[in-house]
């Protein structure tokens, strides 16, 4: 449901984006051609037919069943985002720069770099990279960028339980990677705000970052690049699968391996410890898939 609210955030910045550039019609990857004006932009229909077509895309691909309640809670959470404050994050209202900004870049720090040995013997190097895709970039004003990244879940640390507040939002490491990533793409802004809207949760909580927070993020980036590349053993996060971030949040324990009743992971697990880490890479990877493959949303 949240990946439908995005897109129906994505569409309206598209379609405030192509009327910037004086066009006449947009392509969605979802949707395909879609003719826009500016009578129409702001029109009720036009709003209504963005989150038909994205519940109706979305909820046609998934195994889950959906209710009448599901899609008035999309269309609810939509309109909260863009009524907020009086359409202060509306894309329709904003100077739109980029909506869903990719990126792939590597650190160039000398911390970041790897080489190892694959067990075919093939040797790999190279330097850590961070890639990602930003919902949504705008110009707030002259040399003033602003980046707003959507959010349908509630405003939680996930890894303590506790509500997220400005200040644990202020050392967020997602808005610091989207703030580095931002700083090394619009380089001819001289300055950035980070906005987070829990559209569920709280509204928007908006950051003024800085070089230090650059330097912040390469330093916690560091130690946790470190940490995994010295982490010879994984552990899960408990034997039998009972930690609430097992039940509540991993899909690959609610989701059960294709032909049997065992959940993903639990099947994966029993598979290494029978046939190894190799055979169990070799027979159960996804063909064509590589490690470094990314797709939006993620």
């Amino acid at each position: 449901m949240g990946t439908i609210v995005h897109k129906v955030m994505e569409c309206l910045a598209r379609a405030k984006l192509c009327i910037q550039d004086g066009k006449k019609s947009f392509k969605d990857d979802a949707f395909g051609r879609i003719r826009i004006n500016e009578g129409k932009l702001f029109s009720k229909t036009f709003l209504s037919s963005m989150v038909d077509k994205s519940y109706e895309h979305y909820t046609s691909k998934s195994h889950h069943e959906f209710q009448k309640r599901d899609y008035n809670d999309c269309k609810k959470w939509v309109d909260a985002a863009i009524e907020y404050n009086e359409g202060q994050f509306d894309p329709r209202n904003r100077k739109i720069l980029c909506p869903e900004q990719k990126f792939d870049m590597e650190i160039k720090e000398p911390w970041a770099k790897y080489s190892y040995e694959l067990p075919s013997g093939e040797k790999v190097s190279g330097n850590l990279a961070i890639k990602g895709t930003i919902d949504l970039i705008t110009e707030a004003d002259d040399g003033i960028i602003e980046v707003i990244d959507w959010k349908t879940g509630r405003r939680l640390d996930w890894a303590t339980g506790k509500e997220k507040n400005y200040e644990h939002l202020s050392k967020d490491p997602q808005l610091l990677m989207y703030f580095y990533a931002i700083s090394c793409i619009f380089k001819q802004y001289e300055q950035s705000i980070m906005t987070i809207f829990y559209i569920r949760d709280g509204g928007a909580f908006s950051f003024c970052f800085d070089q230090d927070s650059c330097d912040y993020f390469l330093g916690l980036l560091e130690k946790r690049f470190k940490e995994i590349k010295e982490n010879q053993d994984p552990q899960l996060l408990s034997p039998d699968r009972s930690h609430w971030k097992c039940t509540k949040l991993c899909d690959y324990y609610k989701t059960n391996w294709k032909g049997t009743n065992k959940s993903i992971c639990k099947f994966i697990g029993d598979k290494v410890k029978k046939d190894g880490i190799e055979n169990t890479i070799k027979e159960c990877t996804r063909e064509d898939f590589n490690i470094g493959f990314y797709e939006a949303p993620g």
